[in-house]
């Protein structure tokens, strides 16, 4: 059987003694892949801590260890990691993405230049073990089909396609432009367009476990800019009307949404008078979302 040869990219952005113990533990857990040609290539994105002294411990000729001159944003960090790749065969990580010891085995046969592979996945608390990560999985996994373009199932698939639970080529990457800062949200982003472009193989298997832990950057956002992730989707779903593939039902049914997800946080925003990050951040939604259709 052939074993082709995989990177497991992880981007890292270490700015704290917990987050070196994450990204440690992160790194341990992809070398313990059982499969027999791979290597760990680790972006650090020019971080007050290095990722050679949060990885010093670990004494692996698999392991690499690059650092960015200067702060590239997620998506240039991304990008930067699978360019710094020997391997065609990309495995994205974040640092806090732990994956089961068979991921590779199981993914890498359904990989080619025209298929995004995904994973089923779940969350778990930082510093405590996945109940899945030691499971007997199954050999033969069942793998769903999805064929490229929008169809009106296109915001209810039932995986996320983020980071952790994906494979690809450099190909494929680079056919579809690759991660694009502009989003806000690159990685959801990226896995709209290989929806729209590519074939999506779902591996229905439980095979990454994805971290949340106390003041991490999600929950910083959530605080903080709490319409942070809808101007991102705004951006993407604003792009896939540039799509000229789109029938006027397409058209039709993503202004839909989009204009229910309006009215929604409008509601929030109601309900949330008395805070000035709520009333501040629907003044900035409702200007990228008058200006995106002005310019449609």
């Amino acid at each position: 059987m052939s074993h082709p040869s995989v990177s497991i990219c992880i981007v890292t952005y270490l700015d704290s003694e917990e987050r070196c113990r994450v990204l440690e533990a992160t790194c341990r857990n992809a070398l313990q892949q059982r499969y027999p040609n791979f290597e760990v290539v680790v972006s650090d994105n020019a971080g007050p801590v290095t990722a050679e002294e949060a990885l010093a411990s670990i004494e692996d000729p698999r392991l690499k260890i690059f650092r960015n001159e200067e702060n590239l944003g997620m998506a240039g960090n991304m990008n930067k990691c699978i360019e710094r790749c020997q391997h065609d065969i990309i495995k994205m990580n974040c640092d806090d993405d732990l994956l089961h010891p068979d991921f590779l085995t199981l993914t890498v046969p359904w990989v080619d230049d025209e298929s995004l592979v995904v994973t089923d996945m779940e969350k778990y608390i930082i510093g405590t073990h996945p109940e899945g990560m030691d499971r007997t999985v199954s050999k033969d996994p069942e793998v769903v089909v999805r064929e490229p373009g929008y169809r009106y199932d296109f915001w209810r698939i039932k995986y996320d396609a983020l980071p952790g639970d994906t494979l690809f080529t450099k190909k494929l990457h680079s056919s579809l432009g690759g991660y694009r800062s502009g989003s806000g949200v690159c990685d959801w982003d990226f896995a709209v367009r290989a929806r729209m472009q590519k074939r999506v193989l779902n591996i229905k298997e439980k095979l990454c476990f994805q971290g949340v832990w106390d003041s991490s950057l999600t929950e910083k956002i959530l605080k903080t800019k709490p319409y942070y992730f809808i101007h991102s989707g705004l951006f993407t779903k604003f792009n896939l009307l540039r799509e000229n593939s789109f029938r006027l039902s397409h058209r039709l049914h993503l202004y839909t949404i989009m204009f229910l997800q309006l009215f929604v946080a409008g509601m929030r925003c109601v309900r949330n008078l008395n805070k000035v990050e709520y009333r501040s951040g629907f003044r900035v939604y409702w200007t990228c979302f008058v200006g995106s259709m002005i310019e449609h």
